[in-house]
């Protein structure tokens, strides 16, 4: 094992030697590209190379690794996917996976049934029609718990629901638990968004998806934790849709932490009045520059965090019974709101740190 050495390249004729090799770990290392020698190590049944940051290319001939059974490349930020993994034919286990489309396509990825942990589909404005996006076959990667998607570029699309269409193929199966949705072109959502049967999902993040005007019934994910809408130009109010419907649990009964940024259009957030959030630990509302708010639509007893920033409209009212109801608040961050009318700062709660 090297892994967490300072090691930036290693020598091209290191492996030569080490033929009978089973097991090599460069993870957390500063390496950038991996000798070709590696090539020749025809027994190493574990590879492990997560968090290298500087990584950017694996070596053309890696399918000579006939006995590679574990290759775990997760969180490799610079690293493309190689076109020659699909060939490792005794791999049982590939993490950290990233499918950059237009020099994969989408049957590329639909032939790797080794997927585990994190898998990243990028540059996704390259799929021109659902009858593409099927071809994935994401419902059937089981050992996925972690999805990235990401559209790149300024491009708009050309039909709205051609891309829901696509969104909606890329689906994953119901043992996910992080999804991270970047750059989406469509003007809605497809319904798995806010699927209750994803009892699994605890957190969700939707990125500069600028030509959506709606967000989805996000408040009956039944166990969501944790969730992040951010560059959202499209979106000008978060109506009662939000919430979703449900009959015995409240909306958004596990959310721990909510935070919505840089929404230049959003002006209003209604408010259900049934209880939603009732266990919200921290809210954040940072770059909103027209969102009107003078109540705060959650339950302020579980709030730790509180953080408004850059948001002039807002003009929360902090009266006497909204601070005592604040019982465990540790944090109160509020700055660049003109709006904000008054403030009882006698009457702090003795939790703030």
């Amino acid at each position: 094992s090297l892994s967490c050495y300072e090691i930036v390249e290693l020598p091209n004729d290191l492996f030569i030697k080490l033929k009978l090799l089973r097991f090599l770990d460069l993870s957390q290392t500063r390496i950038e590209k991996l000798p070709d020698s590696i090539c020749v190590l025809y027994n190493l049944e574990t590879l492990l190379l997560s968090d290298c940051d500087y990584l950017e290319e694996l070596p053309l001939q890696m399918e000579k690794l006939i006995n590679l059974r574990h290759l775990d490349i997760s969180n490799t930020r610079r690293l493309k996917m190689p076109l020659h993994l699909s060939k490792l034919k005794s791999l049982q286990v590939l993490m950290g996976a990233k499918f950059l489309l237009g020099s994969l396509r989408m049957e590329d990825l639909g032939e790797v049934h080794n997927l585990y942990g994190s898998l990243s589909v990028l540059e996704l404005q390259n799929v021109v029609d659902s009858r593409e996006a099927v071809k994935a076959k994401m419902r059937e990667k089981n050992h996925i718990d972690r999805l990235y998607l990401e559209w790149s570029g300024s491009s708009s699309a050309d039909n709205s629901q051609t891309e829901r269409d696509i969104l909606d193929e890329l689906r994953p199966h119901k043992n996910i638990k992080v999804v991270k949705i970047t750059g989406y072109r469509g003007t809605n959502f497809p319904n798995w968004l806010a699927d209750p049967l994803f009892l699994k999902l605890v957190k969700l993040s939707l990125r500069n998806c600028k030509n959506c005007y709606s967000l989805p019934a996000l408040g009956q994910l039944p166990f969501l934790k944790f969730l992040s809408i951010r560059g959202m130009h499209g979106i000008r109010e978060v109506t009662e849709e939000f919430y979703g419907s449900w009959s015995s649990k409240k909306p958004f009964n596990c959310l721990e932490k909510l935070k919505f940024k840089d929404m230049p259009e959003w002006k209003q957030w209604h408010i259900l009045g049934s209880g939603e959030f009732p266990i919200l630990e921290k809210l954040m509302i940072k770059n909103c520059p027209e969102l009107s708010l003078e109540t705060v639509p959650i339950q302020l007893s579980s709030l730790k965090s509180f953080e408004v920033v850059s948001s002039p409209m807002v003009g929360v009212v902090f009266d006497d019974a909204q601070l005592e109801g604040m019982k465990q608040i540790e944090e109160l961050h509020i700055s660049d709101c003109n709006s904000l009318t008054s403030f009882p700062l006698s009457i702090l709660p003795t939790t703030l740190k």
